[in-house]
């Protein structure tokens, strides 16, 4: 059975779960307890596989000469979609003209995200070793160890062999441990699925209606017509809703878990067995975009500031505040990676601060679906991250694509 039909099985029995069960405090708890020990499990194996996969990958890349210009060309794409992503939000806005949300009275300690520095001492701390002992919070600090030491082993093949030999080992079993993991991970999803399911119920979302509505047409819009389209013109005119098809099981799996680092093993696996893409251009592109490239989180975001304005304000958004929102919902969007799990309410939040003039606490009006947000974000990140990983390796020839009968 293919590992998407086990994911969709897992989501649909979760989903009754928690239209079955009570909502009470008890069950409540129960549910977010076992979905946090499953998302635990999702996450136990991410490090270390993206770590030694980025050694080898760009150990190879390094080798073949092709190291520059596969990052160029994904640093490329994923400001290209970073920004075609916010305008699109923002002509959604623009277009729908919708009504203002209610304002909800709501107290709750302000989200921030990390400053240069605390990033900086992250990336550098005194001690090389504290960066194989973080949190598991900030991807940043082993890419670039990963990238040192990928980097580091072609002076001198004969001396380092022994060291790349170590590392692909180590990538190759963390890989075969993972794949297990991907292959067992619908039995996860019918606690995330129920837990997600039954902290919406207790949420009127009737008052929510067009913001999440506009969403809703934004994602379909970005999934089923303008990367279709783009990947019809820059792929050589072949379908590109086999590529969308191949990526249906770490797509499902974002929405639901809201997680951009969990959802980054299932990208290294359906990366390499569905779309083809080979691992020196997976382990480049994957960990990059789960770190800087947030072009769904993005479009959430700006959505969202220019609903929040537009709430707390009886005059139209004027131009300028759209370039406002345009341009620093893209600089937010770059620092997104050191919150996986919640980057669309955080984005929010620090637009609304940068923004100030009484709206520094405006984004709490949206706390009730801040998870369909969140979801809404990582499914477009994780589509978005898969199908830049083929554009790249087709783009560098390198692209082993397998026949659809044959995805995992």
């Amino acid at each position: 059975m293919k590992i998407w039909i086990k994911i969709l099985i897992g989501i649909v029995l979760g989903l009754v779960l928690g239209i079955l069960l009570p909502t009470s405090d008890g069950n409540l708890k129960l549910m977010a307890l076992l979905a946090e020990i499953f998302l635990r499990i999702g996450r136990y194996l991410v490090f270390p596989l993206a770590f030694f996969s980025l050694v080898l990958g760009t150990f190879e890349l390094k080798r073949e000469k092709k190291l520059l210009r596969v990052y160029a060309r994904s640093l490329l794409y994923l400001l290209a979609s970073a920004f075609l992503l916010v305008v699109i939000g923002i002509l959604s806005v623009m277009i729908f003209s919708p009504e203002r949300i209610p304002i909800i009275i709501e107290a709750e300690p302000a989200l921030t995200l990390p400053s240069l520095q605390e990033m900086v001492f992250a990336v550098f701390p005194k001690n090389l070793f504290q960066v194989l002992v973080g949190s598991g919070e900030i991807l940043l600090p082993l890419m670039v160890l990963a990238f040192l030491l990928g980097t580091n082993l072609t002076f001198d093949l004969r001396t380092t062999s022994p060291v790349t030999q170590l590392a692909d080992s180590l990538n190759r079993i963390f890989y075969h441990i993972n794949s297990l993991l991907t292959e067992l991970f619908g039995f996860a999803l019918v606690a995330i699925s129920a837990a997600f399911l039954m902290q919406l119920r207790g949420t009127d979302l009737r008052l929510f209606k067009q913001v999440l509505i506009i969403l809703s047409i934004d994602c379909a819009l970005v999934i089923f017509a303008v990367y279709p389209g783009l990947l019809y013109l820059l792929g050589e005119k072949e379908n590109p809703y086999k590529r969308l098809y191949a990526l249906t099981a770490p797509a499902l799996v974002a929405f639901f878990t809201g997680d951009e680092y969990l959802s980054l093993g299932l990208l290294l696996k359906h990366g390499r067995e569905n779309l083809g893409v080979p691992r020196r251009v997976g382990s480049a592109v994957y960990p990059l975009f789960a770190f800087f490239g947030r072009a769904g989180t993005a479009l959430v975001a700006g959505v969202s500031f220019l609903l929040i304005l537009k709430s707390y304000s009886s005059l139209e958004i004027s131009f300028f505040q759209i370039l406002w929102t345009l341009g620093f919902t893209l600089l937010i969007s770059l620092t997104l990676g050191a919150v996986p799990g919640a980057g669309a309410f955080t984005a929010v939040a620090a637009l609304c601060a940068l923004f100030g003039k009484g709206l520094q606490e405006g984004y709490l009006i949206l706390r009730p679906v801040v998870p369909l947000m969140i979801s809404v974000g990582v499914l477009l990140d994780v589509v978005t991250s898969g199908l830049v990983s083929w554009l790249v390796a087709r783009k560098e020839g390198v692209l082993e694509e397998p026949e659809a009968a044959d995805f995992v």
